[in-house]
């Protein structure tokens, strides 16, 4: 018994250490992670950046989840199949996610806009994204996606489209019909004129058009965007993420940036995104909480 005595004094300056440290941690919302079944799991692939890629689906769950729960991730968007999506949602105690689709082109997975109303109404679509309209040879202005749109504006669901590149060589590797011209935003303006009620983000922000996609958000106030690859997969995307940064700061739009990291394979990727984000001097600390939190909650309409 007084040996306990003697302990617990020593011990207090850790505990409330410890106590302080998990209350300052930053409260965080990642708006682009990706989950996988083994039929569309296509790697390993090659580290990238300084981060391991995971072998295989098992492990790529828990990585990423054990990743977001450590770096304060309270809400993550999980865009895949409608199988792993489920499969995910159902291996997580915590309810973090919320139920994104990513498809490349419309009828992927076998879903037409019936199937698709159906899910919307069910909930197993909460954020119609990622949508890869760049690898498929398209834009969400053409008229295969315009019966898609009018469902989510209809039932109020969030629609995330890629804007911007994608990795080298991809015309040769499974997307020949991806062009960079198709990844500018402009692109997608009559879109933001022809459904004033659709909540729409950019992931990635643009990429190389990121002057393209504050001007369209200056335009446009309910355009939001992500950051994405932007803040770890190469220097060139850093800097693409600084520039953008500063001119939606400058231009007053930086409230309608979203933090996101599109790990794909590279759960690592969640906390070298965070740590770009939070080493970027000229944005204050509510900037960062705003980026990390705040906008993305009203965005998706967060009730808690």
């Amino acid at each position: 018994m007084k040996s306990t005595q003697k302990i617990i004094p020593l011990l207090i300056p850790f505990i409330f250490s410890f106590l302080y440290s998990k209350a300052q941690q930053q409260k965080i919302i990642d708006v682009h992670i990706h989950c996988y079944d083994s039929k569309h799991f296509s790697y390993p692939a090659p580290d990238i950046a300084g981060v391991k890629s995971s072998k295989q689906t098992t492990e790529h769950f828990n990585d990423t989840y054990a990743t977001l729960r450590r770096a304060g991730v309270v809400k993550a968007v999980i865009s895949g199949s409608p199988s792993s999506v489920a499969q995910w949602v159902k291996n997580d105690p915590s309810h973090m996610f919320i139920r994104g689709l990513a498809i490349d082109s419309p009828g992927d997975f076998d879903i037409d806009t019936v199937r698709f109303e159906q899910m919307v109404r069910k909930k197993e679509v909460e954020v119609f994204g990622e949508l890869g309209t760049y690898y498929s040879g398209t834009t969400l202005a053409d008229s295969v996606w315009q019966p898609y749109l009018r469902i989510c504006e209809k039932y109020n669901v969030p629609v995330a489209v890629h804007e911007g590149g994608g990795p080298p060589e991809t015309p040769y590797h499974g997307s020949p019909k991806a062009r960079l011209t198709l990844g500018d935003p402009f692109l997608i303006e009559s879109v933001l004129v022809k459904y004033p009620k659709l909540r729409l983000y950019m992931m990635h922000s643009g990429e190389v058009w990121y002057e393209h996609a504050v001007r369209l958000m200056q335009m446009y106030p309910n355009l939001y965007s992500d950051l994405g690859v932007l803040l770890w997969v190469s220097p060139l995307t850093q800097h693409y993420a600084v520039e953008f940064l500063k001119v939606a700061k400058a231009d007053g739009s930086l409230n309608r940036v979203m933090f996101g990291t599109d790990q794909m394979v590279w759960p690592g990727a969640i906390e070298k995104s965070i740590q770009f984000l939070n080493s970027l001097d000229f944005l204050t600390k509510e900037d960062k909480q705003n980026i990390l939190y705040n906008n993305a909650a009203r965005f998706l309409q967060l009730k808690n």
